[in-house]
């Protein structure tokens, strides 16, 4: 009995072992030579497809994407743009898989450069349209339009870009700082919460206009406002009516927009010619 369980224990050994044994030799002879490291992280006898997954891995880990330069809001100043981060999966494993024994391997990125970068820009310096209307109103409705011009105030549009009057003023509310003050409500003149952006729109309609950028979308009052004439306003109420324009140029443009004195202000920056490389 002892010789029959002995006999059975060395064909189970065997059974196991030769296989285990056989991997281990396939893999010294068709995986990743010997002492091959990735990134400090050992390489040796994977198989090309284990070491596929592995860098998707590290690729994935360390990948990023390239950000525009843009502008701060509050302060007008250029935040710099950031070059993006790409691997390429295939060329790494190919290296990976044919190193010499005993490589110390690199994931050599490829940086990606944003289509906006800084000096982009710092060469936004031509006016190309400048508008003003005469501030006039109670302190709710003036603090309405100092709401609504810091909104759009140092905003960027890029080429092909549509600007959204809505969307980047949001909703009025009375939450957000907003007042009382009047609007134009068909015929009659009420008072509603965010009164007088409409002057804001206006200002910035005129100066896109000057600009000679494409306009999308836009709808006059119903009657006369006071700060302009009759056709050359651009009425918005949240969130159906709305003032639109699109930047059709091949450079972005900058809407700038503030209260200076007794003035609505509103002009648009960008570079005259030319395309951006």
């Amino acid at each position: 009995m002892r010789k029959v369980i002995a006999m059975a224990a060395l064909i189970s050994t065997l059974g196991v072992g030769l296989p285990m044994m056989y991997r281990t030799i396939h893999r010294r002879l068709f995986g990743v030579r010997s002492e091959v490291y990735l990134e400090g992280q050992i390489m040796e006898y994977y198989y090309p497809d284990e070491v596929r997954v592995i860098v998707e891995q590290m690729a994935l880990a360390n990948m990023r994407s390239p950000v525009n330069a843009t502008l701060d809001k509050a302060t007008g100043e250029i935040i710099p743009h950031e070059n993006g981060l790409y691997f390429d999966v295939d060329a790494i494993v190919d290296k990976v898989v044919n190193a010499s024994a005993k490589s110390q391997l690199r994931m050599e990125g490829i940086e990606v450069v944003p289509f906006v970068r800084t000096e982009h820009l710092q060469e936004l310096t031509d006016v190309l349209g400048d508008f003003t209307t005469p501030l006039i109103g109670s302190p709710g409705r003036v603090e309405n339009i100092r709401l609504s011009l810091a909104a759009i105030n140092n905003t960027v549009v890029l080429p092909g870009e549509v600007f959204s009057f809505n969307e980047t003023v949001g909703e009025r509310t009375v939450e957000k700082g907003y007042k009382n003050a009047p609007i134009i409500l068909g015929e009659a003149v009420v008072p509603g919460v965010g009164g007088g952006i409409c002057q804001s729109s206006t200002t910035l309609y005129n100066a896109v206009r000057l600009a000679g950028l494409e306009i999308v979308e836009r709808r006059i009052h119903s009657v006369a406002p006071s700060y302009i004439k009759h056709g050359l306003d651009a009425t918005v109420a949240w969130p159906h009516t709305d003032f639109k324009f699109k930047n059709d140029s091949d450079r972005p443009v900058i809407v700038k927009a503030e209260i200076q004195g007794w003035r609505v202000r509103v002009w648009i920056l960008g570079k005259d010619g030319g395309e951006v490389e």
